[in-house]
């Protein structure tokens, strides 16, 4: 097990975060209740290149009648992220947020690490309104749909975190 590795379990369980092991690949996998939904959270560790990956899932499914507005809402997002990334696997129609890492060797932060995961947690609960008003929208009306102004609307958006 790689020091890299060792640190990333450690962190979720000082964050007390239920978590599963897939020993073999290097991978964590968790659950998250978010404010919109679920969301399932994959941290693969790369030791000897000392890179984390973190992966946050949404449950929502894009039909591929509607791949197009939802890949303009993906594009318009990224461009305004600093960290991290959006995707959309096209044939599965799988929206995910990808944020990586690149570690000093022997400097591992758990804060960075859990900064990571709330991240890619935060990320997606924002966008998962946004996706599900475009999956939502009757086919026949995609034309009128302007991701624009959609993302205008801040009804969609999560309550912010309150200041302690």
């Amino acid at each position: 097990m790689s020091a890299l590795y060792a640190t990333a379990l450690s962190t979720f369980k000082d964050m007390g975060w239920h978590y599963r092991e897939i020993p073999e690949h290097h991978v964590i996998e968790c659950d998250f209740e978010a404010h919109h939904t679920k969301i399932p959270l994959h941290m693969q560790v790369f030791g000897e290149t000392h890179i984390v990956s973190v992966v946050a899932n949404s449950t929502l499914q894009v039909p591929s009648t509607h791949r197009l507005p939802v890949c303009e809402l993906l594009m318009r997002v990224n461009k305004e992220l600093n960290l991290g990334n959006f995707e959309l696997e096209w044939d599965g129609g799988q929206v995910m947020f990808r944020i990586t890492n690149v570690f000093p060797p022997h400097r591992h932060d758990t804060r960075i690490l859990a900064s990571m995961v709330h991240s890619a947690v935060a990320e997606m609960d924002r966008l998962t309104a946004f996706l599900g008003e475009i999956i939502r929208t009757p086919k026949g009306e995609l034309l009128l749909l302007k991701v624009a102004d959609l993302m205008k609307r801040e009804d969609l958006l999560p309550p912010a975190p309150d200041a302690e």
